[in-house]
């Protein structure tokens, strides 16, 4: 009962935002541009986007070599589309994530712990949003002080330097002990456990640093490719801002997105969108159909999640 209640507000607050940011937005010209959109760049986006998962994939797969998990990359492929899909058609956001996990669990020599398994889709999600944090601060550097104002600029450093800290906290035990330990304290002993488990197998990805920053360099590419996604819709409704821009705020718009507050971060994406982007100038109509076009460009480009899940064997034979 819980859970639908749940379920239930995020229906509420995702379409209570929408309304709100429809009242600053002119139907009539939003309408004028989706009709006047150049259908050729949302291919282009289309490409980045599938491009970035093909990628984002083979990030997978390293961490999952690093946990001691051996995959064939198309079986990782096909499981990581299958988590996209359901992640963009589950109202929770994350059942994909979930279902990631199970699938890479049938992998594992011991089928009775779920820590490593977890590890890999937790540390996969953790490097994509620090390698966000990290383009974005170091294009922040650049314009400080101009349209996006001081403030902000430090705000985007603050979020940075806030991940560095959890890199910290994960790679070097004593840190933890002394930040982390101490608020943990009230959960549950079985839950508590868990959390410890699942902490030992993400503190083994310490041990080579050297894949370390070979993930880091192939992060750098997904997510730079995930931001040139949302720039090419921006191009085919005729937004002219410059790149750097995107790169500075598709970050904080992601972070927005994935706040489980709302049904696929519908309504926060716009919100951030139309607040981030009229601070230079962009005007609410045109920032709220970059969000809502590229929200659509996401749905269409993990829709091959959808043919692998109802064509793979297991699904076919039941669980």
């Amino acid at each position: 009962m819980k859970k639908f209640v749940f379920q239930a507000l995020k229906i509420v607050v995702s379409a209570g935002l929408i309304a709100l940011a429809l009242q600053n937005v002119e139907l009539e010209r939003l309408s004028v541009i989706i009709i006047q959109t150049q259908v050729a760049w949302l291919f282009v986006s289309l490409a980045f986007l599938s491009l970035s998962y093909v990628l984002g994939a083979m990030q997978w797969q390293w961490i999952l070599q690093m946990a001691g998990l051996r995959l064939p990359y198309p079986k990782t492929l096909s499981y990581y589309y299958v988590g996209l899909f359901f992640n963009n058609f589950l109202i929770s956001g994350m059942g994909g994530d979930v279902l990631r996990v199970y699938d890479v669990q049938k992998h594992s020599p011991d089928k009775e712990r779920l820590s490593p398994a977890l590890a890999t889709v937790f540390f996969d999600r953790f490097m994509g949003l620090l390698t966000l944090l990290f383009l974005a601060g170091l294009m922040t550097s650049f314009v400080i002080g101009r349209e996006t104002g001081v403030r902000f600029g430090l705000a985007i450093l603050g979020l940075f330097f806030l991940w560095v800290l959890a890199l910290i906290v994960l790679f070097h035990r004593p840190t933890a002990d002394r930040i982390v330990k101490p608020m943990l304290r009230f959960l549950p002993d079985r839950f508590y456990t868990r959390l410890q488990h699942l902490y030992a197998e993400l503190h083994r990805f310490k041990s080579n640093p050297w894949s370390l920053l070979r993930l880091f360099s192939l992060s750098i590419i997904v997510q730079f490719l995930r931001i040139l996604t949302i720039w090419a819709v921006g191009r085919a409704i005729g937004d002219s801002s410059l790149l750097l821009y995107y790169v500075i705020f598709v970050p904080v718009i992601s972070l927005a997105a994935s706040l489980p507050i709302s049904v696929g971060g519908t309504g926060p994406r716009e919100h951030t969108t139309i607040f981030l982007f009229g601070k230079i100038g962009v005007t609410a109509v045109m920032a709220f159909s970059i969000g809502f076009l590229s929200y659509l460009i996401n749905l269409v480009s993990t829709l091959p999640g959808a043919i692998i899940f109802v064509t793979r064997s297991d699904t076919k034979h039941g669980r």
